[in-house]
């Protein structure tokens, strides 16, 4: 049962009146809902589920032989149609990857929470939300919440991912290895993160968006990252920051501690690989940067097995191994995106997205180089999270990356410190590089 939240629900002035009171409490009566806890409005359905009705029967009929199993490379075969190919690839071939075996665990489907404020921030702005010319959302920077809840295009399920902020802030720790499959060589990193939404704010104030007294330079979301590991990436920092204006690229400054040296990376440096892991500056968070870099298309629906309620301790790996055992996989029918970026010469000659129809985060992408070849797979793992005002929001559990041509991975876990944090502002400049280094 939930309850919209919006501008006819604030403190009625006591002139007001009876009248008045029966008038808004009728209002709330009418906007109530039993089914799936979503709200109505406009021709707005949110939040929406994955499966329901016939569906939902379906899958839980399903559920009862697989719900629980341990699946190997013995038994894989009995679920592959809903197994992406990268996936597949790993688990029936574990010797590539550094491992003698890869398993999974299926586990029943569970519908996320969405917080009361991200069904507020919907419900007011989605109603309005329109596209315009250069592919921008009208009234970027004053808008938030799910901008299109029942998506017609590829650009706004692109726009519904960049709604989704997370609680709006975070700070966490995150380690993991990047490794040499083949030679099973690997080495150890440790981060400590904070990251900042600036708009489309819905659960912390100031909602829906710093002001610009306190956001002059127009950032639209800004990410600081202390290296704790490896020996000597030890007090390295970096800040990323995306902007409002998509007239403005991105900016990337990092202070190498062994040199004492701050350096600012050129736009066309995003495509370089992490500190010898397989990911790009692009790729964090599942695409970082500005949506209108790219073209989408989209490509139907997926019914696919993914990690959406993992238990980060049940994730095991022996030393040289590059993709998780013990993922916790749910069956959830996933939205699917071609993206193509505009720059002829980009690393990717496309990547293929799957978003969460209840969260619209990305649980996985894959990535193909310019020859067209299946390169790389990006697994998102996540679990739900307490965050501000007793809220329940998803987010990072863990994840792994793969190249799947040079047998290489890079994986990692995550300790979420605080979502829906409240976090300083000057944190975000480059003076903070050296300051927070030591």
């Amino acid at each position: 049962m939930t309850f919209l939240y919006g501008d006819n629900f604030k403190l009625l002035k006591k002139e007001d009146g009876m009248k008045r009171v029966y008038t808004v409490i009728l209002s709330a009566l009418v906007i109530l809902t039993f089914s799936f806890d979503a709200v109505f409005a406009a021709g707005i359905k949110f939040p929406v589920p994955s499966y329901e009705g016939q569906e939902l029967a379906k899958l839980r009929q399903w559920e009862k032989t697989w719900a629980g199993k341990k699946i190997t490379k013995e038994n894989i075969d009995q679920i592959k149609e809903f197994l992406h190919e990268g996936v597949y690839i790993a688990m029936t071939q574990p010797e590539k990857f550094g491992a003698e075996t890869i398993w999974c665990e299926v586990v029943p489907y569970r519908q996320y929470p969405t917080s009361k404020g991200k069904i507020a921030a919907t419900m007011k702005y989605a109603p309005t939300s329109k596209l315009e010319e250069n592919g921008m959302i009208a009234g970027y920077g004053q808008v938030a919440g799910i901008p299109f809840p029942q998506p017609k295009t590829g650009l706004e399920m692109a726009w519904n991912f960049d709604g989704n902020t997370r609680g709006d802030a975070s700070r966490e720790k995150q380690w993991g290895n990047v490794i040499d499959c083949r030679s099973r060589n690997e080495r150890e990193t440790i981060q400590y993160r904070w990251e900042l939404y600036w708009i489309g704010r819905y659960d912390v104030e100031p909602i829906p968006a710093f002001s610009k007294k306190k956001n002059p330079r127009g950032i639209a979301r800004s990410f600081f990252q202390r290296h704790a590991a490896p020996a000597d990436f030890v007090d390295t920092t970096m800040i990323e920051i995306k902007y409002i204006n998509p007239k403005r690229l991105e900016d990337l400054w990092v202070y190498t501690a062994m040199f004492r040296r701050i350096r600012r990376y050129a736009s066309t440096q995003r495509s370089d690989t992490i500190d010898g892991t397989d990911m790009i500056y692009d790729d964090h968070d599942g695409w970082y940067t500005s949506i209108i870099h790219n073209t989408y298309s989209a490509k139907g629906r997926a019914d696919l097995l993914v990690a959406r309620h993992q238990d980060r301790d049940k994730l095991e790996r022996i030393k040289g191994q590059g993709f998780w055992s013990g993922v916790q996989r749910e069956r959830v029918n996933h939205w699917v995106v071609e993206v193509k970026n505009k720059n002829k010469n980009y690393v990717y000659s496309k990547q293929i997205w799957y978003l969460d129809p209840e969260t619209w985060q990305m649980n996985f992408k894959t990535m193909y180089n310019r020859q067209g070849e299946f390169w790389k797979m990006y697994e998102m793992f996540y679990s739900v999270y307490p965050s501000a005002g007793n809220q329940k929001t998803p987010s990072y559990n863990s994840e792994h990356i793969m190249d799947y041509i040079r047998s290489h991975g890079s994986d990692s876990k995550r300790e979420m410190l605080e979502l829906g944090a409240e976090i300083r502002t000057d944190l975000f400049q480059v003076k903070s590089l050296k300051q927070k280094s030591y």
